[in-house]
């Protein structure tokens, strides 16, 4: 073999091995990334005026993303209307039985909320669609789209006061862990009024005493299915801690059943206005999602 048949044997290995090391970089860059089971994306989040109000951060939607095992704690949704708006990074299929599960907060009494369920239908990734409530055992005794106005107190030692849109009014008035309400106003709701509309459901609590010492109870068999934080519903699995849904339950804003084939985001929101008492509002805390499938 010549000099030059050498070099160019040389040159061709050299451009043989930068051609291998492009292909390689290159098929690495386009493999498919494994989508999660788990929630991916917090969209928005919302707390109600409550009592963990102090304790609820906007940061706190870290612990609705992923698997809640890895989580460090959960989210706050505070008093009625407090909410979340999260999705997956894939669709959730419509398929026979439940499809997904909400996790709620471990060893809570039930305090109910509604789920919310959009698909992706203009295919841009991003929740901005329409919102479908899926169906539960009290939905007939339910009042959709109901709004409540709830007042920043005027000082320290004066409650937060309310306003609904059938001309019902009160205040919040805590029972313990504040003298007034005044310090479950969030942080991070900057106004002096705020505007929540949702699906009320009726109160969640009864006081069962038969003295003077108040026992705040969730009648049996009240919510029997189809709601998050729910753990006396038929639908909670006891093992993971969790509430399943099936998206056949879809609703439209009056009612009528809705048809869809899959979901990509989810909204979670306290559904219960009622002060029960020594527990204070009825808030939910809740800890993640996944698709029941993955």
């Amino acid at each position: 073999m010549n000099l030059k048949d050498l070099g160019l044997r040389k040159i061709y290995y050299a451009v043989s091995i930068v051609i291998l090391f492009l292909l390689t970089v290159s098929c690495k860059q386009n493999d498919p990334v494994e989508s999660s089971a788990y929630i991916s994306d917090v969209y928005e989040y919302v707390y109600a005026p409550g009592q963990h109000a102090l304790l609820a951060k906007k940061t706190d939607i870290s612990n609705f993303i992923g698997d809640p095992a890895k989580n460090s704690g959960w989210l706050y949704l505070g008093g009625f209307g407090g909410y979340v708006v999260a999705g997956f990074d894939h669709d959730v299929q419509n398929a026979d039985g439940n499809d997904f599960e909400v996790y709620l907060f471990p060893g809570a009494s039930p305090e109910p909320a509604v789920v919310f369920v959009m698909a992706d239908e203009n295919g841009d990734g991003k929740p901005n669609d329409k919102w479908f409530e899926l169906k539960g055992s009290q939905f007939n005794n339910s009042k959709r789209n109901y709004s409540v106005t709830y007042f920043k107190a005027k000082s320290e030692t004066e409650n937060i006061t309310w306003k609904d849109d059938e001309g019902n009014s009160g205040e919040l008035i805590s029972t313990f862990g504040s003298i007034y309400s005044a310090a479950w106003w969030w942080t991070f709701t900057a106004s002096n009024s705020i505007t929540f509309t949702g699906t009320r459901l009726p109160d969640a609590y009864i006081n069962d005493s038969s003295n003077e010492t108040p026992h705040w109870v969730v009648p049996e068999g009240l919510f029997e299915w189809g709601y998050a934080e729910n753990n006396k519903g038929t639908d909670y699995n006891s093992m993971r801690k969790s509430n399943e849904f099936d998206i056949s339950n879809a609703v439209d804003s009056l009612g009528n059943a809705v048809q869809l084939s899959s979901i990509r985001f989810i909204k979670v929101q306290s559904a219960v206005l009622q002060q029960a008492g020594a527990l204070n509002e009825v808030s939910s805390e809740i800890t993640g999602a996944k698709d029941l499938r993955r």
